[in-house]
């Protein structure tokens, strides 16, 4: 009996089980009605909504859920500054559907009445002169009076006031009190911050860490910070850099320890530098292959040491195979003086074979640069030899001793991929002794390159150069121009603008190029480009009449840069060409 009655509860229970498995499960919707900013923020923060697809949802979960609701509707819309809004809940179900709806009005949003910022530390003591200045501070205050609170506005005007501190003469600085106090009444909402600036702190002695080839000037002589000079987070980043952009390391890390006391508990005033590097294989080998649109294919071989002659020394070297250039070249950077000088030794041998005209040069000098990226400068010497070869036309050879200049400026808001500023390179290179050229000469060339964003997605990029030779007849090939190709004008084939001399193309005394482009970014990353090109090179400005080329292409902002793929129509050659580049050409 006993077991007949265990085999029939059994089998109603595997009954019960199997017609709630096929009864249809309830479902969990949420409707919010209020303004459309307010809609969204609730949408994408609300509990209730995060959790309604939850599997083990149950109606008695979602009871305590629609509950607890209007309170955190309320916590949510207190945010951007609403404290006294209207909320109605509505609970229904239709067709095995469990609907929350919740009709808000958010009301009056309380707006700043009055803000008090007040100072402690030795920033009450620091000169009128001295940054942060206090005043400035309370002028830069991101919250004014009668502007809407907002608690992402709050806190990020926080954020600001200490930042200013912390990045210059008071690294310890905190907010040792702040207040948002609420007048529902008046809906008014009065702010207090109280900042203590710490004590003002100078930076004391340099110490490093993991050098084994090189001696410790490589690393003092990058070094812009003077012992005794204020704290500046600033000044420590530009260390950081210029160790990183040696190439002498694999890792860099510069700190400034803030935090240290004196023997008897006083608190620092002179906080200590710290390096800690990890030095970069002194040898280097490498073996690379491309094609780019002007020269042709490429085949490279490269060989670096870092440390020549143990002394610190940075010699490049490389062997660069082209379809219509071949070169030789090698240079040795000598350390970063105290003064800031970066110098260097350099010579190549350098072959081209371009529009009927094949040159053979080598070419050894010496330069020296100094300044920062957005703006370098540097003077050189160099002694250069070359011979001449052109289709239909007598070979010749040149010689010259020359002295150069240049300057460059950088004022653009990204290195790899900038979008607003521009970029200007002064060159001027001469023989200012006949004795030691075929004449004197001088060569001067300018190029400039702007950015301008028309809309947030729209990009107009504008090119434009002019290079010009003084000397009759006296300056070797490589200080004469020619126009045509990727960076230049688009349609043409590379360095096919110029002078015609038998049946090839040669460099003249002027050039003139530009470019008017207008790049329509589709995404973030991918973009299609419109551009007119137009340019050309001439012995005489009476010749130097411009060719034009127009064109189509797809950009790309890489890691290294944008990339770009270009369909060019030469006007005067009546032909399509493919163009490829890669970075900013400065």
């Amino acid at each position: 009996m006993t077991y007949r009655l265990l085999v029939c509860i059994t089998l109603l229970l595997w009954g019960v089980m199997a017609c709630a498995n096929d009864l249809p499960k309830q479902r969990y919707q949420v409707e919010i009605e209020a303004p459309a900013p307010l809609k969204s923020l609730l949408q994408k923060h609300l509990e209730m909504i995060k959790l309604r697809d939850n599997p083990r949802m149950t109606p008695a979960e979602w009871q305590r859920l629609a509950h607890s609701a209007p309170q955190n509707i309320k916590d949510l819309l207190a945010t951007e500054g609403f404290f006294s809004p209207i909320i109605t809940p509505l609970l229904t179900t239709q067709n095995n559907v469990s609907i929350a709806t919740f009709a808000v009005e958010p009301g009056t949003p309380v707006l700043i009445q009055q803000v008090a910022l007040t100072f402690t530390g030795d920033i009450m003591q620091q000169s009128s002169k001295d940054l942060p200045d206090i005043q400035k501070l309370r002028d830069d205050w991101l919250l004014k009076s009668g502007m809407q609170f907002r608690q992402e506005n709050w806190s990020q005007a926080k954020r600001n006031l200490l930042t200013a501190l912390l990045i210059l003469r008071y690294p310890n600085a905190s907010i040792s009190k702040s207040s948002a106090t609420v007048n529902i009444e008046s809906n008014t909402v009065a702010l207090i911050v109280e900042i203590d600036s710490g004590s003002a702190l100078h930076f004391g002695k340099l110490s490093i860490e993991g050098l084994k080839r090189y001696p410790d000037s490589i690393i003092e002589n990058l070094n812009p910070i003077k012992t005794g000079s204020v704290y500046s987070q600033s000044q420590l980043l530009t260390f950081q850099s210029r160790l990183q952009e040696s190439r002498y390391f694999r890792s860099v890390e510069v700190i400034a320890d803030t935090k240290t006391a004196n023997a008897d508990g006083s608190p620092v005033v002179n906080a200590p530098i710290k390096v800690v590097v990890d030095e970069n294989q002194a040898i280097k080998m490498g073996v690379g292959a491309g094609y780019s649109t002007n020269t042709g294919a490429r085949t490279q071989l490269t060989f670096d040491d870092l440390n020549l002659f143990n002394l610190g020394l940075r010699m490049t070297s490389s062997l660069k195979l082209e379809q219509k250039v071949q070169t030789l070249a090698g240079e040795v950077r000598l350390p970063l003086t105290k003064q800031g000088y970066r110098d260097s030794i350099n010579a190549n041998v350098n072959h081209t074979s371009i529009e009927g005209q094949s040159v053979t040069s080598t070419q050894a000098g010496i330069k020296r640069a100094w300044g920062s990226r957005k703006r370098e400068q540097y003077v050189g010497a160099n002694l250069l030899t070359e011979q001449v070869k052109l289709d239909g036309a007598e070979s010749s050879s040149n010689y010259a001793a020359t002295l150069a200049y240049g300057i460059t400026l950088r004022r653009i808001d990204h290195d790899l991929n900038p979008t607003r500023g521009y970029l200007l390179n002064v060159q001027f290179a001469g023989a200012p002794l006949a004795s030691l050229a075929n004449g004197n000469f001088l060569q001067s060339y300018i190029k400039a390159q702007g950015y301008y964003p028309i809309t947030t997605s729209t990009q107009l990029i504008a090119r434009a150069e002019i290079g010009m030779v003084n000397g009759k007849n006296s300056a070797p090939v490589a200080f004469l121009f020619r126009a045509g190709g990727d960076q230049s004008v688009r349609g043409y084939g590379f360095q096919s603008l110029g002078v015609a001399e038998g049946d090839a193309i040669v460099g003249g005394r002027y050039l003139t190029t530009g470019s008017v482009e207008v790049v329509q970014w589709l995404t973030p990353q991918w973009g299609a480009a419109m551009f007119v090109d137009f340019g050309n090179a001439a012995n005489t400005l009476q010749d130097l009449k411009p060719v034009y080329g127009y064109g189509l292409g797809a950009r790309w902002k890489s890691p290294a840069g944008p990339i770009g793929a270009d369909i060019a129509y030469g006007q005067e050659t009546d032909e399509y060409r493919m163009h490829f580049n890669i970075g900013v050409a400065f």
